[in-house]
């Protein structure tokens, strides 16, 4: 893709990069989710060499085909909603009758 990015000028690299970050895709998606990052800036990428070359158009396709990263991210990743479900581990059901009686 090297030689693929090197047809790209450095104007319009910077409106993918922008796209991509104004749409949540930024350093720290990279860090969380690299695979998500990966297939989110392909997309763009992809799209721009297809001839979509206006920000409006990048993103609306970024929206549409992958949605905001936010929607993605799972901050603070709790195993309450898991347990409410499927109930408590016999791991856990153990530590609570100890520290009720």
């Amino acid at each position: 893709m090297s030689s693929t990015v090197d047809n790209i000028s450095p104007a319009n690299l910077e409106m993918i990069r922008s796209v991509l970050e104004d749409a949540g895709y930024d350093a720290c998606l990279l860090l969380e989710d690299q695979r998500l990052f990966n297939t989110a800036s392909l997309l763009v990428t992809k799209q721009f060499l297809a001839g979509v070359d206006s920000r409006s158009g990048l993103a609306a396709r970024l929206e549409f085909q992958l949605g905001k990263a936010g929607k993605h991210r799972q901050l603070g990743t709790s195993s309450l909603s898991r347990y409410a479900i499927q109930g408590l581990p016999l791991e856990l059901q153990s530590q609570g009758r100890e520290n009720a009686g």
